[in-house]
């Protein structure tokens, strides 16, 4: 089992790295504002408005994701110039 995993370990990180970045890509948060309640300002009364933002953990957790696609795809890369040789 071990050697498998050695030896599938790129395409191992860009799976894990692809799910976690998918699902943390979509885990936005939004709020709503308008009608006057949280603007207060002349004429707001008629502005409404959505706000999407991320969650630091989300950002957190999209940049490991990335991280580690782009790191399976260097050791695949790595094995297949080794292989050429």
């Amino acid at each position: 089992m071990r050697e498998k995993i050695k030896k599938y370990i790129g395409e191992i990180m860009i799976i894990t790295g692809s799910g976690l970045f998918s699902y943390n890509v979509f885990n936005f948060s939004y709020q709503t504002f308008g009608k006057g309640s949280l603007l207060k300002m002349y004429g707001a009364a008629e502005l409404e408005g959505i706000a999407y933002y991320y969650s630091s953990n989300s950002l957190i957790l999209i940049s490991i994701g990335v991280m580690l696609i782009v790191g399976g795809i260097l050791i695949i890369r790595n094995k297949n110039y080794e292989r050429k040789k």
